[in-house]
């Protein structure tokens, strides 16, 4: 590869209709003249059933990009085996083979033998081997269940930091080596389904401190940083700063800083975060993160709040004369120097014993766990001081919280001293109401205290978590069929049409001493929780209600049709439900 001959072509944008004595180019405004070399272009993709070297058949396209394209293939001896091949022309081989010292030290070589210890400390994708086909280069690679940050669309900032959080580790392993690697771009890095960063190639890394003009490098347009377009300009580590900077930016807005685009108006991002992206991309690059670890710090302490989307909705069914649910939803937000805490309090509680006994049970008992714990948030809240927060976590990584007279409480405790409360008090509703003894209720409580979902249950009502694809039962109901269950007795087919299906041992106000589970979760970015009474999941198998929260972002249409399928499985009994979705 030569330098170009004339300065009037850009290597950044392309444009080569500059001046030939013109300084910086008229459609970007990068500087002309610089000391790089033009992207070596990807050939026109292969057909799908092209054979290489009598090995491989590509078998799909999985997309192309500007330097190579990127192909499935199985293997022509054991079809079982897929593999991913990057293809390149041959006039660049994936691997730089350049051998010059600079300042005594060699570039990295293009042996994938002596490259190897690389790969799996330094996050690269580890390559098999290569294979030529007249003028391209096929490198193969293990089948990758992944995609480039080039084919993503915009991400929320959740997920953008934790993307941003990997690549400045990556970046920090090879400055801590001495090499920049100048390869941060969006076909460069590849998510897996597990929202793991790999790099897809080192040919651009060069010994930190070498002058560009001796060990040049291709770009990236909008993510090569300015400074490397200067004559006389070195490899620093500020140049994978500005890079990361702008994949973030990318990552949010969809678009890249190459084709004009700024955050704000495409993307509305917090306005902390946004502060960290445009200190990555100053264009003095003193004006930048000092390293890339000050870049990871910003990253990491960034305080982006947990938002808590809710719905409910409760309907008495098709057979019941009397709804005997109760059903609260509660959202508590406090900001304080600028960082927020939000914190949600929900409760379905089905009630039990007739006539109008149940509905009076299940609405003492959401009462009184809503006034208990309510009375200790906002209490705090409103007493809270500089030095005091309504929320702080344990050493055990869950959550206590402020409460009255500067004393603190661990959620679990809070939860569980609710419930008990709860039982008291419809214990002594029926001692003061002979006529309606044998009441009772269930009573599933859900707190979220930022990303920690804490969980006090007593009965046979339920609470579910989705993340991702996959829906799990958080809750054991107190029930005779569940028992059954546990001890191999039953199957849990045969339990939804067991007699005794309905028949709980566990209750509120059934007995002076009871016990409480208590379960604690941390939460992740897009998880929804799920709380039910029993006319739900008595009506609708996990598979269906796991369907209808995955087709359902908004979590009041979520609750709608939850219990609109349920009434149309037939409706037996009350149904209540509230969904909580953490964005």
């Amino acid at each position: 590869m030569t330098m170009p001959k004339n300065h009037n072509l850009c290597l950044n944008c392309s444009a080569a209709d500059n001046e030939v004595d013109a300084l910086f180019c008229q459609t970007c405004g990068m500087r002309l003249g610089a000391p790089l070399i033009s992207l070596p272009l990807a050939p026109e993709p292969v057909e799908v059933g092209t054979n290489v070297e009598g090995r491989f058949v590509i078998d799909a396209l999985l997309w192309s990009a500007p330097a190579y394209n990127a192909y499935s293939a199985f293997s022509i001896q054991d079809h079982t085996r897929k593999v991913m091949v990057i293809e390149q022309t041959n006039k660049v081989e994936s691997f730089h083979t350049d051998r010059r010292s600079i300042k005594g030290q060699r570039l990295i070589t293009g042996s994938l033998e002596n490259a190897a210890p690389l790969f799996s400390q330094w996050g690269l994708l580890k390559p098999l081997e290569q294979l030529k086909k007249d003028d391209r280069v096929f490198t193969l690679y293990e089948m990758f269940n992944g995609q480039a940050l080039a084919q993503l669309d915009p991400r929320e900032e959740k997920e953008v930091r934790a993307i941003g959080l990997q690549l400045c580790e990556l970046a920090d392993t090879f400055h801590k080596h001495g090499w920049i690697f100048n390869g941060f771009e969006p076909y460069n890095v590849i998510i897996d389904q597990e929202g793991q960063a790999h790099l897809l190639s080192f040919d651009r890394v060069r010994q930190q401190g070498a002058d560009i003009e001796e060990a040049p490098i291709y770009t990236s347009r909008g993510y090569t940083a300015p400074e490397v377009f200067i004559k006389g300009a070195k490899h620093q580590a500020a140049a994978d700063v500005y890079a990361i900077g702008a994949l973030l930016q990318f990552l949010l807005a969809g678009e890249s800083l190459g084709d004009g685009v700024w955050l704000y108006p495409v993307a509305t991002v917090y306005p902390k975060f946004e502060r960290v992206v445009t200190k990555a991309l100053a264009e003095d690059p003193a004006e930048r993160f000092v390293s890339i670890a000050k870049f990871h710090e910003a990253l990491a302490s960034l305080n982006l709040p947990v938002i808590l989307q809710s719905g409910h909705f409760t309907d008495v069914g098709l057979v019941r004369e009397l709804n005997e649910d109760s059903v609260l939803s509660l959202n508590l937000t406090q900001y304080y120097e600028s960082v927020q805490t939000q914190i949600g309090l929900y409760i379905v509680s089905d009630g039990m014993g007739g006539e109008a006994a149940g509905e009076v049970a299940s609405r003492v008992t959401v009462r009184s766990v809503a006034e208990w714990v309510t009375d200790k948030l906002i209490s705090a809240s409103l007493k809270s001081t500089q030095n005091e927060r309504i929320a702080a976590p344990t050493q055990t990584g869950g959550l206590r919280l402020s409460v009255v007279d500067g004393h603190e409480m661990a959620t679990t405790e809070m939860l569980k001293k609710a419930v008990l409360q709860a039982n008291q008090e419809v214990l002594a509703y029926a001692r003061k109401h002979p006529d309606e003894s044998g009441l009772g209720a269930t009573c599933t409580v859900a707190m979220i205290v930022g990303d920690i979902l804490t969980l006090a249950h007593v009965g046979d009502s339920r609470c579910y978590l989705l993340s991702g694809d996959q829906l799990e039962q958080l809750t054991e109901d107190h029930s005779v069929v569940q028992k059954m269950i546990n001890t191999g007795n039953l199957s849990r087919t045969q339990a939804k049409v067991h007699p005794y299906r309905n028949v709980i041992y566990r209750s509120i106000g059934a007995d002076e001493e009871m016990e409480v589970d208590i379960i604690r979760r941390k939460l992740l970015s897009g998880d929804t929780i799920l709380l039910c009474s029993d006319g739900l999941n008595g009506m609708l198998s996990d598979d269906q209600i796991r369907d209808i929260l995955m087709v359902n972002p908004d979590p009041y249409a979520a609750c709608k049709e939850l219990v609109v399928a349920a009434n149309a499985a037939g409706g037996d009994d009350n149904t209540s439900v509230i969904v909580v979705r953490l964005t």
